[in-house]
């Protein structure tokens, strides 16, 4: 973290996930109430956990798949440049993930960290080109309103702090 920039360590708790196709309206493809994590540490670490919110426990090949299919995450050491954070992953739900960068745009405002994606190849919709998500606390004022769809639609997805979950990680 550059000195005299705002730290954006803390847990952020996600209320939704939108994707944004090429000249496509956004979708909450993890559904309207996915559930997940981002979690910047002070010390440079970023933990990223997100899930549908239909998904079904099985143990079948293809109940496994479908939970695959529902999901993402991943770990790794992040930096900030400017208004990117920039996150080289060293573990992922996806093997293809290992090693890359995952560069997101943010901007704080009050209480709020608002985080951009840039277009990139879908991980969701092969052969496809794909931006964006949206975190917020589950107190943040509810559902997507109008407001809230014209800012996903500016690609200004909303993160909101969380309460503190979890204790200090011992060694």
């Amino acid at each position: 973290m550059q000195q005299g920039q705002p730290s954006l360590a803390g847990i952020w708790k996600l209320v939704s996930w939108q994707v944004i196709g090429e000249n496509e309206e956004p979708q909450d493809v993890f559904g309207s109430h996915p559930r997940g994590y981002l979690i910047l540490t002070p010390e440079g670490r970023s933990m990223v956990l997100t899930t549908a919110d239909d998904r079904t426990a099985g143990m079948s090949d293809a109940a496994r798949a479908a939970l695959h299919k529902s999901m993402l995450a991943y770990t790794g050491m992040y930096r900030v440049e400017g208004t990117d954070f920039i996150t080289t992953v060293d573990v992922s739900w996806n093997e293809a993930w290992n090693g890359s960068e995952q560069r997101r745009h943010f901007k704080l405002e009050s209480d709020r960290l608002l985080i951009d994606t840039e277009p990139a190849p879908s991980i969701l919709f092969p052969g496809k080109t794909d931006s964006a998500g949206s975190y917020g606390s589950e107190t943040a004022r509810g559902t997507h309103t109008g407001a809230a769809r014209a800012r996903a639609r500016a690609r200004r997805p909303r993160i909101l702090p969380a309460p503190n979950l979890i204790g200090p990680m011992r060694k």
